[in-house]
Parts: structure tokens; sequence; C-alpha cells
């Protein structure tokens, strides 16, 4: 199984601008041998810039820079930041009025950001392309869809959705036509595609039985790659095929062609860190949520 950019890691439901927004940490851990005997070597705070806020969906985009959400108020709306690792330099990308944007991703379309918006009703929730040099004011993709939680570009012109619902539904979209095809219900908001097209998510069966499944593009098969943690839907993947999930205070691992059992890699409850979600993985390094 090979990595390949851009996937998304793709968080709880985005909150509209009049609702409270929790207070979140962001970490980065940093593993020797992390897809294969993992030792952890150290663990960094993120969010000196904003330690009373909003700090979520981080997003590598390569393996010094981030994208994160952000919002500087709780009670107020969130904004696509980028963050450099090496220098802790943080860039403000969108400032929008009264609109909220979450998950940032680069799109597969050359020079383009995509995210998902709170649109100014408090209510639509849209996908939406920005140049990436931030040289207008972009434009909304998929217009006439405005239940968008969450999303995975399968290619230029393709996108998978987390569309929300009564259930919640995984579509395949075409951005040209406008047009959709069911894939599954019941899923949860984490999206992935590898460069074997492969789409992954979590369906939850039921309240203990939530199963990482991968939709195969080519001949629309679904298979059951691994039961998740209890309660668990946010994961990533690394380049051999090892899953990476957070659970409490804990960092757990999974090779499901060698094993049915999580690993703990990590655990950080002596640092205060109980609530692990949210988080993207690129070689050696894991960036997360931590919920205050």
């Amino acid at each position: 199984m090979n990595f390949k950019f851009p996937f998304i890691f793709i968080l709880f439901l985005p909150l509209s601008g009049s609702t409270q927004l929790p207070k979140t940490d962001l970490y980065m851990a940093e593993f020797k041998n992390l897809s294969s005997v993992p030792k952890i070597l150290n663990i960094k705070y993120l969010n000196d810039f904003n330690p009373n806020g909003y700090n979520n969906q981080p997003r590598f985009i390569s393996y010094d820079e981030l994208y994160l959400t952000v919002g500087l108020d709780t009670n107020r709306f969130t904004d696509i930041y980028s963050l450099n690792l090496k220098n802790n330099n943080f860039f403000r990308f969108t400032a929008t009025d009264k609109i909220s944007e979450f998950s940032a991703s680069p799109s597969l379309q050359s020079g383009k950001v995509s995210c998902v918006r709170i649109e100014p009703d408090g209510k639509d929730q849209s996908l939406w392309s920005y140049p990436e040099d931030r040289s207008g004011a972009g434009n909304r993709v998929l217009p006439a869809l405005n239940n968008i939680g969450y999303y995975s570009w399968i290619n230029e012109d393709t996108v998978a959705l987390f569309l929300v619902g009564s259930p919640h539904q995984l579509v395949l979209a075409d951005i040209k036509s406008g047009k959709k095809e069911l894939i599954s219900e019941n899923i949860g908001r984490c999206l992935k595609y590898d460069n074997d097209g492969n789409l992954y998510f979590v369906h939850k069966i039921k309240p203990d039985l939530w199963q990482l499944k991968a939709f195969h593009i080519s001949d629309k098969a679904i298979s059951v790659v691994c039961q998740m943690p209890t309660g668990r839907e946010d994961y990533d993947l690394l380049i051999n095929g090892t899953i990476i999930t957070g659970d409490g205070s804990k960092l757990k691992s999974i090779d499901p062609i060698k094993s049915k059992e999580w690993t703990e890699i990590a655990d950080f409850s002596s640092a205060g860190i109980l609530n692990i979600n949210r988080l993207t993985v690129v070689r050696d390094r894991i960036v997360f949520v931590n919920n205050k």
C-alpha cells in the first residue's frame, strides 16, 4: 500500500459560527521506527499562539508544515491557518467575515486549497476551493449540496463526501456533473484515500462495533480492514499499510495483514493528555488533537 497526498483527516461535525467551540490542544509526537517497532522520542506542544482556543483538524502538507482549523475565541468563527514546524511560525490563510472554514487540504486541482465552510446562515455546509496564492475569493464546489461534513479527493474531478443526515452517508460526487453515487451509510467522519485506489471509512454498525472498511474504487467492492477500538473513528495510514489511531491517552497501531489486535505505541496520561483524537501522520511524526 502506498501513501498518497492528499488525504484528509476529517474530524467531528463542523460547528456553526454561533456555537461554542471546545478548547483543544495540538501535540506532535516523534518516533523512531514508527512503521515497524515504534519508540517514542519526544512530544511537543504546538499551539502556543492560541493556548485557550480551538485548535483542530491538523493536516500535514509537507514534513514541516501543517494546515489547521483555528478559533482564537471559542465563541467566534474559525479560519484556516498554516503552521511551520521548523520555526513555529503560523500564517492565517483565510479571514472570512461571519464564515467558518474547516478541514483544509491541498486539492488535486493544481494551485488550489479546499475546505468545508459554514455559510453565513450558520446552517449550510459547503465545499469550497481557494487559490493557494490567495489571489481570489475562491468558488463553491458542488453548489447544490449544503450538508457536506467531510471529504477526501479521489482525483481532480471526483471527491468522496461525508454527507450530514439521518443517517450520515458516504457518497462519491463528480464535481463537473454534480452526480452522486451512494457507497455506504452510518459512517464515521474520517475518510482516507490511498495510492492503491482504496477509500477508507469507518462503518458504525452498532454502538460497540465500528469497523474500518475499504471501498475499492475500481471494482466497487467493500472489504473489512479491522475493528476500531470502542468509540474511535479517527485514524491515519502509514506507507506500509499500518494504521494509527488514538484511544484516550494512548496512541495505538495495527498492521491488519499481520494482526487483528491494536498495539499501544505511546501513553501520554502522565502529561495530562487524556482524550486523543483527529490525527495526521507523515513518516515518523504524528500530530494529534487533545480535547481538554
